[in-house]
């Protein structure tokens, strides 16, 4: 029997559904990462208070990614654990690289995806923006693949730590202040403060969130979670 890692309920899962969840995982991540640090740089926070959101951004995001799609592909986001992992004969030189590989390459979009959206610098200053469209499309997709990864392949006592721990990072990260939630953008529009939303601004978010959302299912099906998953 093949040893599994953290979540991993099916090592013997297609390798491309596994390799794929690392680097669909790990592209989120360092958006995440990406978008935490430029949003310290943006605030003009202390030194201190920059670190505190970036360990905030990278430590959510990590925390509902591997509850997330750990059951699909052990949660490793990191070629240091899959080489170990190889190193300790728990893991197949082949499944190694593809993970190394995949882990890599996620990386690099998520830091430039980060990059492109970095333009949005503050909500209210661009909503209804392509970057902040884009933003929203990102936030619901990622908050989506939390919801239903979870709900469908982890104990469903994790799903609220999961899914508000993921919320937390991209919250402080995406440049859109991640609403992820077309009831929240349309209340958007009767709101005050920081919050408030244009009628514009708000239908593009919802659109946004749609595109978002449904982008998000297509890939928990490639995936092959499937509600059999889901664990008592």
């Amino acid at each position: 029997m093949t040893p599994a890692c953290f979540f991993e309920n099916d090592p013997s899962r297609a390798l491309w559904r596994r390799a794929g969840a690392e680097g669909l995982g790990t592209a989120l991540l360092l958006a995440a990462a990406v978008g935490g640090g430029l949003a310290a740089e943006r605030s003009g926070a202390a030194p201190a208070i920059a670190a505190l959101m970036i360990a905030a951004s990278i430590s959510g995001a990590l925390v509902g990614l591997i509850v997330a799609l750990g059951p699909v592909s052990g949660g490793h986001f990191n070629p240091l654990i899959s080489a170990l992992q190889w190193l300790a004969g728990e893991r197949t030189g082949r499944c190694a690289a593809a993970y190394v590989a995949a882990q890599v390459v996620g990386a690099l979009v998520g830091a430039v995806l980060a990059g492109e959206l970095a333009p949005a610098a503050t909500r209210s200053a661009t909503a209804g923006s392509l970057p902040f469209g884009a933003s929203e499309a990102l936030a619901a997709f990622a908050l989506m693949l939390v919801v239903f990864a979870v709900a469908r392949g982890a104990p469903r006592s994790t799903g609220p730590f999961a899914v508000g721990a993921w919320l937390f990072a991209a919250i402080l990260a995406f440049p859109s202040g991640s609403l992820a939630n077309p009831a929240v953008a349309i209340a958007a529009m009767a709101a005050s403060g920081p919050l408030a939303l244009t009628s514009g601004a708000a239908l593009a978010a919802v659109a946004a969130e749609a595109l978002g959302a449904l982008a998000a299912l297509g890939v928990i099906a490639s995936l092959g979670v499937r509600p059999a998953m889901v664990q008592p």
